[in-house]
């Protein structure tokens, strides 16, 4: 009986740890790179851009089939009288017809009008990969303030904890009468600051989660989930930095043959050229060639069976001067294409070059912070013997731990605004690791 009542009690232990247990590893972690996935598949803007390219692939099949025969058919049944007809003149008639006809040449128009719809689709395709270096790129910012909130956090964990050693010792200090009552109340004050301090810590660290989920597209495992990465601890951050890509003339040229926005420009251009010849074909005639055929079901001697085969040439010599204004406005849509595509080259030059500068800026700055860290702790460190010791006030200690605070803040942050700005010249220059071999017009299983 006994053995039975300890296996029944070692059945019930097991069974409540079991919940834990499960709700402990139902919480999904998830790495940048599983954040970019998640964002490719789940993402609007994405869908938005794919629908604009796909729409633009069923205009090219919509106007290359100007170029095949058109083909028709149709019946008919209804009563004919014919006058003067012998021996019949009144009958029940059924018809047949098929007709085909078949464009020739019209001299550009047709040619014109499928290349400007096939270089809007490579425009579009251009326009969708853009869309996908700016969805990368967003989600690396998200993900990256994440860990920086998540690292402030523990920040403020330390101060809060430094923060309490520092009261208890000013208490013990004033019960032994070597410290006034004022110590004590300034050691709480400053205590409940820096609560105050990871409260808004944690805040801003949720915060961060809804932007990340918002740019992914969807909330992971109904909210369970946390945003993890191999990185070094926070005194290490400044040796095992990412290293500054290449040389900013190198990432300039670099842009100008893989970004794609202004790849886009350039095929915009062609198809803007192509319209052009599509509006100058009007002033042209068009070839083409219909034939049908045509079968009666009918006693009627005069409705027998048809055919004909007609080439013809369609000139319009005047048409109110409507060409005249079509090739003005496709040659006024060419100028403004080019003058779009010189701005955006500017635009790109700025782009790539802010985001070197600014990366070097922070490379550097991370450097600085780390050193100031150092010299921040150790300043720290000292003010808290002085103060053992009896030599320092509690002013000097307070001043110590807010500057270490915040050099250590100010560390995490410049850290995460250079693997910002790392993230940030990918996109500029067009080339972003995480979309190597990736087929960005294929459709995805939604996630």
């Amino acid at each position: 009986m006994r053995n039975f009542s300890l296996k029944l009690l070692l059945t019930f232990f097991v069974l409540c740890l079991l919940p834990i247990r499960m709700s402990q590893a139902e919480t999904v972690q998830l790495t940048l790179e599983d954040c970019i996935q998640i964002a490719l598949k789940n993402n609007p803007q994405i869908e938005i851009a794919r629908q604009q390219f796909q729409a633009n692939q069923g205009v090219l099949t919509q106007v290359k089939s100007f170029y095949w025969p058109q083909l028709s058919g149709g019946i008919g049944y209804g009563r004919q009288y014919i006058d003067n007809q012998f021996p019949v003149d009144e009958d029940n008639v059924g018809s047949g017809l098929l007709q085909a006809s078949q464009l020739i040449f019209d001299f550009g128009k047709t040619t014109g009008l499928i290349d400007a719809s096939s270089f809007n689709l490579q425009a579009s395709a251009e326009n969708l990969a853009q869309v996908y270096h700016d969805l990368v790129f967003d989600v690396k910012s998200s993900f990256y303030a994440v860990l920086e909130n998540k690292r402030l956090i523990k920040v403020a964990q330390q101060a809060v904890s430094n923060y309490e050693q520092q009261l208890y010792r000013a208490q013990r200090f004033f019960e032994s009468g070597v410290r006034t009552r004022i110590d004590v109340t300034n050691a709480e004050v400053n205590l409940s600051n820096e609560k105050l301090n990871l409260l808004r810590a944690n805040s801003d660290y949720k915060s961060a989660l809804v932007s990340l989920e918002q740019v992914i597209g969807t909330v992971p495992n109904n909210g369970d989930y946390e945003p993890v990465a191999d990185e070094p601890p926070t005194e290490e951050l400044a040796s095992q930095k990412p290293e500054m890509p290449k040389s900013l003339e190198t990432l300039l040229q670099s842009a100008e043959a893989n970004r794609p926005g202004l790849k886009q420009f350039q095929f915009l251009i062609e198809a803007a050229e192509a319209s052009i010849t599509q509006a100058k074909g009007g002033y042209w005639p068009t070839i083409d060639a219909v034939g049908g055929y045509n079968t009666f079901e009918t006693d009627l001697p005069s409705l027998s069976d048809q055919w004909q085969i007609t080439a013809r040439l369609n000139w319009e010599f005047f048409s109110g001067f409507e060409t005249e204004g079509k090739v003005a406005e496709a040659s006024a849509q060419l100028r403004e294409v080019q003058a779009g595509l010189r701005d955006f080259e500017l635009e790109v030059t700025r782009d790539v070059t802010d985001s070197y500068l600014r990366a070097d800026e922070n490379r550097e700055g991370v450097d600085i912070a780390d050193q100031t860290v150092e010299l921040a702790e150790e300043n720290l460190r000292l003010a808290e013997g002085r103060y053992k010791a009896g030599i320092g006030d509690l002013l000097e200690f307070n001043d110590a731990q807010l500057l270490y605070t915040q050099n250590q803040s100010n560390l995490v942050i410049t850290y995460y605004n250079y693997l910002t700005a790392l993230a940030r010249i990918d996109r500029a220059v067009g080339v972003t690791p995480e979309l190597v071999d990736y087929d960005m017009t294929a459709v995805p299983e939604q996630q």
